[in-house]
């Protein structure tokens, strides 16, 4: 135990010199050397602290140009020298070439994507449709990139040619100098509305001589049509859709070579400040580890980053922050503040739900990904950025349960028992709007309700069924009555079949239940968290590579870690950072937990996913 704890510390000592929260100033060289090419270089020598990300900002170059010039496969190392492309007039020019190049036609604009944009909230901003950005843009997919140029129809551009549509074929007419809408009308038979319909440029600039505008063949007609408005279609919010599939963008392709070096960023409360706790003098003052602050998220972060390190295996590249919160409001309010937080792509953390609200704001100002581990309910409305909460809430675990009763129980009978406190009120509500959903496939004849209070139990137990599958909501939030509930039934299952189902978050907290009876009676329940230990295809080999890299076994934080950075990497690898419009395709079953994320408002998503679990001969089996 001893080894283990001393190991466990340097980890983290090790970890926070390369990530730590200071600011480091990288000093531009003035050593220049001259390449193969007759290209310029500067020649950095790297200090400490120094990364890719901070000395390609100082030099004013992106890392993937560092990268070409440099064989950087183990890292950069404090004293290595590296070469920092000089960048000449030419490509200068080149920048100046680029700007010039974005003035778009008439009746267009051009957007510049931002980072975190969706193209689905460019369509909403601007108010066009899919398919008028898919004629402007061939090939156009939700995978777009921060500073891709997107050609966009101006309102007056769609509606011209909307009325277009209202006329057998047009042609082009060149203004002459004395003609007026008076003249045009008597021509062609339109009045002046019904020209800059056709012409929007006739609204902002006139009626010019030589400028050439759209006209209806000349007929031979005197009555001229009744002008009539157009109104284009509008993007709606995506809560106005019926059909989620409605909202669906664009077909979600994955990037087949992803080059882009994607920042992700951790907020972890890894106590450093506490060390010195570590640092005894007396072996006998060391304590076991899970005694110590600062390793209470170590082997989350040390199982991170073995995903990653899996991933850029197979070619996925990233840039990675670790910056110790401590737990502290006022540490992590200077955090947000560093220029290393606001170019983030991806944030994971903080660990406290008191925190997320402020990280939050900070990340959907600069647009970064947050992803909130423990919250228990969504904190925001909606988002300018994607929120990701990891934990279901408790609708998501009735779901669960009543979906396993639906597909895997054909016979049963269903009751309920609550004492008619609010708290247990509200589960009844979410309970029963579980069973009684159209999509549930529950008998709902077979559900029967009982009050505690009211001779509920003696009721319950006298009209259990000797034919069905007895199945009980246990709702009292009352540990006593609880055991006292379980000792009752399991007198009762000899004669007849119960399955007693709960909330686990809430039982679990009970210290004084059975496991004899919890066995007995087949207690069922969703969590968000359960591994099986025997899995050979992926939990025994994590295990083994965990301990050969950390020296200890891995513990819930070490899965939920990998499982989190390998499903989130994956995500930006495949995708980019428009994944969330991609959800439906990104399959990837983590060895804690499965992540199945839902829209719940614009930009805030929920994981919905949670593994039914069943006592049966004191094991923990999985029923889903």
């Amino acid at each position: 135990m001893r080894i283990l704890v001393i190991i466990s510390f340097f980890i983290a000592i090790a970890i926070m010199p390369k990530f730590g929260i200071a600011q480091v100033e990288v000093k531009i060289s003035n050593e220049i050397v001259v390449g193969d090419n007759n290209e310029k270089f500067y020649l950095h020598q790297v200090n400490k602290d120094e990364t890719l990300y901070s000395i390609s900002k100082a030099y004013k170059v992106s890392v993937e140009d560092i990268l070409k010039h440099n064989d950087l496969k183990d890292g950069l190392k404090e004293g290595q020298k590296i070469k920092i492309a000089v960048p000449d007039a030419a490509e200068t020019t080149t920048v100046l070439h680029e700007e010039q190049d974005t003035i778009a036609p008439e009746g267009y604009v051009y957007h510049r994507v931002e980072k975190g944009e969706t193209l689905y909230r460019i369509m909403f901003n601007y108010q066009v449709k899919l398919e008028d950005l898919e004629k402007c843009n061939p090939g156009l997919t939700s995978n777009i990139a921060p500073g891709q140029l997107i050609l966009i129809p101006t309102k007056e551009k769609r509606i011209a040619v909307q009325a277009a549509l209202k006329y057998d074929s047009l042609t082009t007419y060149k203004l002459k100098k004395r003609d007026n809408y008076y003249r045009l009308e008597k021509k062609f038979k339109l009045n002046q509305q019904q020209l800059e319909q056709l012409n929007p440029q006739l609204k902002t600039l006139g009626i010019q001589k030589g400028m050439e505008i759209n006209v209806p063949y000349l007929k031979e007609t005197k009555v001229i049509p009744e002008f009539a408005p157009i109104q284009l279609d509008s993007v709606k919010p995506k809560e106005f859709y019926d059909n989620p599939e409605e909202v669906k963008y664009s077909q979600c392709k994955p990037i087949v070579y992803n080059r882009h070096i994607y920042k992700i960023g951790f907020l972890i409360p890894l106590y450093a400040n506490l060390d010195k706790e570590i640092r005894v003098e007396n072996d006998y003052l060391i304590k076991k580890s899970n005694e110590y602050k600062s390793f209470r998220f170590v082997e989350f972060l040390q199982g991170a980053m073995l995903a990653i390190d899996s991933l850029e295996k197979l070619g996925f590249k990233a840039e990675v922050f670790v910056w110790d919160t401590q737990a502290k409001e006022s540490q992590i309010d200077s955090i947000v503040q560093l220029e290393d937080f606001k170019q983030l792509d991806l944030l994971i953390g903080p660990f406290y739900s008191k925190n997320v609200k402020r990280v939050r704001t900070a990340a959907s100002l600069n647009h970064i990904k947050l992803v909130d581990l423990f919250s228990s309910s969504f904190i925001a409305t909606d988002s300018l950025t994607d929120h990701f909460i990891l934990k279901p809430n408790e609708q998501s675990n009735y779901n669960a349960l009543v979906k396993y009763i639906g597909d895997s129980i054909p016979n049963y009978r269903i009751s309920i028992i609550h004492q008619s406190r609010d708290k247990e009120l509200a589960r009844l509500s979410k309970l029963k709007k579980a069973l009684y959903a159209n999509y549930s496939g529950i008998d709902t004849n077979m559900i029967f309700v009982y009050d505690y209070k009211n001779g509920g139990m003696s009721k319950l137990m006298s009209e259990l069924s000797a034919t069905s599958d007895n199945i009980i909501f246990n709702l009292v939030d009352d540990e006593a009555r609880v055991s006292n509930f379980l000792r009752q039934l399991n007198l009762k299952k000899k004669d007849i079949s119960i399955i007693v189902m709960a909330q686990d978050k809430h039982w679990s907290k009970y210290k004084t239940l059975e496991l004899d009876y919890l066995s007995a009676l087949r207690y069922t329940c969703a969590i968000d968290y359960h591994v099986n230990y025997s899995d050979s295809t992926s939990v025994i080999p994590f295990d083994q590579k965990f301990y050969n890299t950390n020296k200890r076994i891995p513990g819930k934080l070490g899965y939920v870690g990998y499982d989190l950075a390998w499903y989130f990497g994956s995500a930006l690898y495949s995708y980019g950072t428009n994944f969330s419009t991609c959800f439906n395709q990104i399959n990837i079953e983590g060895m804690h937990s499965n992540f199945i994320f839902t829209e719940i408002r614009e930009g805030v998503y929920r994981n919905k996913a949670v593994r039914v679990i069943q006592y049966d001969n004191y094991q923990k089996i999985r029923k889903n």
